[in-house]
C-alpha cells in the first residue's frame, strides 16, 4: 500500500470515527432530553402596604443581583470528568413562555438535579413557589410557527451591555414584547446554560494578547468549511466592527470585567406560534429587537444565526445543546450577562400586566400533624409534600368550610366521606343540590350495601316517611316542640310567626304528642278545624300546664282573635298538606327509618334534597326536620354508657339554610355524644342574613367561630376575606384568601386538642387517574343504582297504600 492510500485510509477512518462519535453523542443527547423536569416559578406579587414595609431592596439592580448569586451557585452542576466534558455535561434551560395571555417563567432541569436546583432557587428567592408541571405545548392548533436562534456577533470574550449599565430593568422590553397576545397566540424565549470550566478565563487572557487572531487551528474539518462560509457571508457592518477598529484600552477593561465572574456556554432560541405568517414573523422580529437594548458601542451584541426555522424548532423541542452544524462555537456569557437576559420578576420594577404572579402565600404545615385517620389532601411546601391528616378524636371539634362556586368544594367533602365509608363509620350527608349525594353512591364499598339509606323525596312512586313529632320521653317531647317552633320561625319568619302564634304552636305540638299513638305535624291543622278531634286530645292530656292552657287561655280567647290569627298561619302551612309529594312524606305517622338506630348500627344516610326538583320551601322543611331528628337522636345517647356511643359523622352542604337556634347547643354538646359535623357554605353574609330574618337570639357566625376548631377556606369574596383573615392570622392576609387559585386552600385544624397555625392545602382532582393521585377510585354506577333500588325496597312504601292511610285518618281517626 503506497503512502497516498495510507493517507486516504487514515482520512476515511477519521471521518467515519468522527461521524460515529457524533451519532453516539446524539443518541445520548436524545435520552437526556427525555429526562428533563419542567419547573414553573411563581414569585409573590408584593403590592400590599405590609409587603412594602418589609421590602429591603434599594433598586432593580439589587434585585437582579440575586439572580447572579443563584446562577453562581448553579455552577455546582459542572463536572470536570472526561466523560462529562466529551458527552454528558449537564445543563439547564431558562425560559419565558407567553401563552393564554400570561407570561410564565420556567426553569427546565435534569431530573437528577431537580432537588438541588429547587433548594438553590428557594434559598435565594425565599418566597418563590416552584411547581413541577408537564411540558407545555405552544404548537397546538397553530398555523404558523417561526423560529430563530441568536448568537454573539463578536468573540464571546467581549461582554454585552448588562443591567449594571442600564437605567431600567432589561427584561421589561422582553415582557412588553410578549404582552397583548391573543388567546391563540404564543411565543417562547429559551436560554440554554451549560456550565464551563474556569479555563475560559485563560482563553480570554490569550485573546487579549492576540486581538487580531481570526482563526484557531482545529482538527475538525467542518470548522474550515464554516469559516469560509462565514467569511463570504458576513455583513460588511460586522467587518467594520471587527476587533481591529475597537479601542484597545476600553476593550481590555470590558473583557477583564467579564472574566471576573462565572461563565456559562449559552444558546438562545426564539419561537413564535401564530395564526398568520406575517404576524408570526413580526412578533419574532419584535423579540429579537428586544435584545438590542443590550447593544452599545464598544460592547458585544446578538445577531440571528443562519439556522433554518425547522432546525431551531427541532432543537427547541428536545432542548438540544447544539450550535450551528457541527461547529463547537461557544457563546460564553458570565452570570451578570445571563441575569440581564433572564431573572425572576419583581412587582415593583416589572409592571407588564400579563406576568403571572403568585398571588397568595404558601405556608408550611406544622410538624406534629397526626399520622393516621382521615387525610385532608396535601401541604406542598418547597420540595416537601406532606399528607395532612386529622386524628379521630380531633374530628369532634367540627369542621367549617367556606368557598366560592367552582372551587372544588364538593371534591373536598367527597374525599373525606369516602374515607369514612371505608373505615365503616356511620355517616349522614345532607345535600341541597343532589349532585354530591349521587356522586358518593358509586364509591360505597360493596360489603356495605345493606347499610345504605338513600332518601330522595323526588321519587314520588315510593315515598319515604318522616315524622317530626316522634318522641320517646317527656324531655324529647319538649325538644321536639321547641325544634318544631324554630323550624316554623325559619320558614315563615318572625313577622308571620309572631310570639302569640309561637305560644299556640308549642301547645298544639305538645297536645298531639301527649295523645296515645303516633301523630304527624300535619294533624295540627285539625286541632282547630275539627272540634271533635280537638276535644278528644284535650280530654286525655296528661301535661297539666298544656291542659291549663286549653282550659284558661284558648277557651277564653276571643273568637275574632282565633279566626284572625290561626287561619293566617294555617294558610301558610296548608301548602305542605295540599302538595301531594310533601303530604305523602310528612303525613306518615311512622318514619321510615330511626336515626338513633342508624347511629348505633353504622348505617349510611344520604339525603338528596335538590332545590331544583323540590322547590326551596319544601326542601327547607324536610331539611330542617332531618337536622332536628339527628340532633334529638344524638341527645338520646345520654341515656346509654359513653363507651357504647358510636362515632358518627354529619356532612351538611349549604348548612346556613337548615340550622336553627339549636346550632349552638349542637356544636358545644356534640362532642360528648360523638357527633362530628362538617358545615359548608358560600359566604358569611348568608349567616348574617339568616339572623336578620329570624331575629334569632343566637348569631350563627359567632356560634361557628366560637365552637369550630378546624376551618378550611377556598377562594372567597373580599367581604368574607376580611373576617376569615382574622382566623388565619398572622400567616395569611385577606389578599391571600381572595387570590387563591383552583385546587388551593388555607386551613387550620384541631390537632391534639389544640388548633394549629394556619397553613396551605393543595387539592388533587379525585376524578383524574394517575399514579400520584391516591384519591382516585373507579366509580361503579351499576352498583350505585343497586344501592338506590335496595334502599327503596327496604325503607320506602308504595304511594297507593300511603294515600289510602292518609284518607282513612282524615275521615275516620
Amino acid at each position: 500500500m503506497d503512502f497516498t492510500n495510507i493517507i486516504i485510509f487514515i482520512f476515511v477512518v477519521a471521518i467515519v470515527s468522527y461521524l460515529s462519535f457524533i451519532y453516539f453523542k446524539r443518541k445520548i443527547e436524545f435520552k437526556r432530553s427525555l429526562n428533563m423536569t419542567f419547573l414553573k416559578i411563581l414569585i409573590p406579587k408584593k403590592d400590599s402596604d405590609l409587603d412594602e414595609k418589609k421590602e429591603t431592596l434599594r433598586d432593580f439592580k439589587e434585585q437582579i443581583s440575586i439572580m447572579e448569586q443563584l446562577l453562581s451557585s448553579l455552577k455546582a452542576l459542572y463536572s470536570g470528568s472526561f466523560k462529562a466534558k466529551i458527552l454528558w455535561q449537564d445543563y439547564i434551560s431558562l425560559e419565558y413562555l407567553a401563552m393564554n395571555k400570561e407570561i410564565h417563567f420556567y426553569v427546565v432541569v435534569p431530573k437528577k438535579a431537580r432537588i438541588l436546583i429547587e433548594k438553590q432557587i428557594t434559598w435565594f428567592y425565599t418566597d418563590a413557589i416552584i411547581e413541577e408541571v408537564p411540558e407545555y405545548n405552544i404548537f397546538k392548533n397553530k398555523k404558523s410557527i417561526k423560529a430563530a436562534s441568536l448568537t454573539l456577533k463578536k468573540e464571546f470574550f467581549l461582554p454585552i451591555k448588562t443591567y449594571q449599565k442600564l437605567e431600567s430593568d432589561p427584561i421589561n422590553n422582553l415582557t412588553n414584547a410578549f404582552s397583548k397576545l391573543d388567546q391563540n397566540e404564543a411565543c417562547v424565549v429559551q436560554i440554554l446554560l451549560k456550565p464551563v470550566s474556569d479555563n475560559w478565563h485563560e482563553k480570554t487572557d490569550k485573546f487579549l494578547k492576540e486581538v487580531r487572531k481570526w482563526f484557531k487551528f482545529s482538527l475538525n474539518p467542518f470548522v474550515w468549511i464554516v469559516w469560509l462560509v462565514n467569511f463570504f457571508w458576513e455583513d460588511s457592518k460586522d467587518k467594520k466592527d471587527s476587533p481591529k477598529d475597537e479601542k484597545d484600552n476600553d476593550k481590555e477593561t470590558l473583557i477583564k470585567e467579564k472574566w471576573k465572574k462565572t461563565g456559562y456556554d449559552t444558546i438562545i432560541r426564539i419561537i413564535t406560534a401564530w395564526e398568520e405568517d406575517l404576524l408570526a414573523e413580526v412578533q419574532l422580529k419584535n423579540i429579537v429587537w428586544a435584545f438590542s437594548q443590550l447593544t452599545s458601542p464598544g460592547y458585544n451584541s446578538f445577531k440571528k444565526t443562519k439556522q433554518s426555522s425547522s432546525l431551531v424548532i427541532h432543537n427547541f423541542i428536545f432542548r438540544y445543546f447544539r450550535s450551528w452544524i457541527f461547529v463547537n462555537k461557544k457563546n460564553i456569557l458570565n452570570i451578570e450577562e445571563v441575569a440581564s437576559l433572564f431573572h425572576f420578576p419583581h412587582s415593583k420594577y416589572n409592571k407588564t400586566p400579563e406576568i403571572k404572579w403568585q398571588t397568595y402565600k404558601i405556608v408550611k404545615a406544622p410538624i406534629n400533624i397526626a399520622p393516621e385517620w382521615i387525610t385532608l389532601w396535601h401541604n406542598n411546601y418547597r420540595w416537601v409534600k406532606t399528607e395532612i391528616k386529622i386524628a379521630n378524636e380531633d374530628r369532634f371539634r367540627h369542621f367549617y368550610i367556606i368557598w366560592q362556586t367552582g372551587t372544588w368544594k364538593s371534591s373536598f367533602i367527597q374525599v373525606m366521606a369516602r374515607q369514612d365509608l371505608k373505615l365503616r363509620n356511620w355517616i349522614a350527608l345532607m345535600d341541597p343540590h343532589g349532585d354530591l349525594a349521587e356522586a358518593l353512591l358509586p364509591y360505597i364499598p360493596r360489603d356495605r350495601a345493606d347499610d345504605v339509606v338513600y332518601f330522595n323525596p323526588a321519587d314520588i312512586s315510593r315515598p319515604m316517611g318522616i315524622n317530626l313529632l316522634e318522641a320517646n320521653t317527656d324531655e324529647e317531647k319538649q325538644m321536639v316542640a321547641q325544634d318544631s317552633m324554630n323550624i316554623m320561625l325559619k320558614l315563615f319568619w318572625n313577622e308571620i310567626f309572631g310570639p302569640r302564634i309561637q305560644d299556640y304552636f308549642r301547645n298544639w305540638v305538645l297536645t298531639l304528642m301527649d295523645y296515645p299513638g303516633w301523630w304527624a305535624i300535619t294533624d295540627l291543622v285539625r286541632l282547630f278545624t275539627d272540634d271533635d278531634f280537638q276535644k278528644e286530645r284535650v280530654r286525655t292530656l296528661k301535661n297539666p300546664i298544656v291542659k291549663a292552657w286549653w282550659t284558661y287561655t284558648f277557651a277564653k280567647m276571643w273568637d275574632r282573635e282565633k279566626w284572625e290569627m290561626i287561619p293566617f298561619w294555617a294558610a301558610k302551612f296548608w301548602g305542605f298538606v295540599t302538595n301531594t309529594m310533601m303530604r305523602n312524606i310528612i303525613w306518615q305517622t311512622k318514619s321510615s327509618f330511626d336515626v338513633y338506630d342508624m347511629m348505633q348500627s353504622w348505617k349510611i344516610l344520604l339525603i338528596n334534597l335538590s332545590k331544583w326538583v323540590l322547590w326551596d320551601i319544601n326542601s327547607n322543611l324536610l331539611w330542617l326536620i332531618m337536622v332536628s331528628k339527628i340532633q334529638i337522636a344524638a341527645m338520646r345517647r345520654q341515656l346509654i354508657d359513653p363507651k357504647e356511643r358510636k362515632d358518627f359523622f354529619l356532612y351538611i352542604d349549604e348548612f346556613q339554610n337548615y340550622v336553627t337556634d339549636s346550632i349552638e347547643s349542637i356544636l358545644s354538646e356534640a362532642r360528648k355524644y360523638r357527633l362530628w359535623m362538617v358545615m359548608a357554605h358560600q359566604y358569611i353574609g348568608q349567616l348574617q342574613k339568616s339572623d336578620a330574618l329570624t331575629k334569632s337570639n343566637v348569631n350563627l357566625k359567632d356560634a361557628i367561630f366560637w365552637n369550630v376548631w378546624s376551618m378550611f377556606s377556598f377562594k372567597i369574596w373580599p367581604e368574607d376575606a376580611e373576617i376569615m383573615a382574622k382566623q388565619f392570622a398572622p400567616y395569611f392576609s385577606d389578599q391571600d384568601l381572595i387570590n387563591l387559585e383552583k385546587f388551593k386552600g388555607i386551613t387550620k385544624i384541631s390537632n391534639e386538642w389544640q388548633s394549629t397555625h394556619a397553613f396551605s392545602l393543595e387539592i388533587i382532582n379525585p376524578y383524574i387517574e394517575n399514579p400520584q393521585n391516591t384519591f382516585f377510585e373507579k366509580a361503579d354506577y351499576k352498583l350505585a343504582n343497586a344501592y338506590k333500588e335496595l334502599s327503596r325496597l327496604k325503607y320506602w312504601r308504595d304511594r297507593e297504600f300511603i294515600e289510602k292511610e292518609i284518607i282513612f285518618r282524615i275521615w275516620w281517626v
